[in-house]
């Protein structure tokens, strides 16, 4: 049986999974560059689910769930107005990258930024994100300026990346 693959909007019901999932990725992705303790700050303050909900609240933010088989495999976190169209987070699970499902994430950010009549959109990746920045730069992203990302006591410095369309 084929796979089934869909990208959906999260709603309030999914909030608890989008927790779950962001936490899980963040993790994955940062745990062995930072201290437990930051690490656990950061999760805790950052992806629990009220401050999701209140995220989710803004007119101006989506999420979306990438899903493999009715499971989340993967989420994105748009931010867009008038003038600014951000894809603040893209993460893939750690078993499931490398297999394309972060260029369907990013083909539909930029999908939704050209239907939103954005003439480029932005990111941000930290420094030391090698595989990200690899990835970003192969799909036509330049770097445009930094920005400091605090993760716990640690002030780390986020590339902000940006592509025209």
């Amino acid at each position: 049986m084929a796979d089934i693959i869909e990208i959906k909007h999260v709603d309030d019901l999914g909030v608890q999974t989008l927790s779950e999932i962001s936490k899980k990725t963040f993790k994955q992705t940062f745990e062995a560059d930072n201290t437990e303790k930051n690490m656990n700050e950061f999760l805790e303050n950052s992806y629990n689910v009220e401050q999701l909900k209140s995220e989710m609240k803004d007119p101006n933010s989506d999420f979306y769930f990438l899903l493999l088989n009715n499971q989340p495999i993967g989420y994105s976190k748009i931010n867009s107005d008038k003038d600014n169209f951000e894809l603040e987070r893209i993460y893939i699970l750690q078993g499931n990258q490398r297999k394309g499902f972060g260029n369907l994430l990013m083909n539909h950010a930029i999908s939704l930024a050209k239907l939103n009549h954005a003439s480029s959109i932005n990111l941000g990746v930290w420094e030391h994100n090698e595989n990200a920045k690899k990835f970003y730069a192969k799909l036509g992203f330049v770097k445009t300026g930094s920005h400091v990302f605090q993760l716990g006591d640690d002030p780390q410095t986020d590339f902000i990346l940006n592509k025209k369309l």
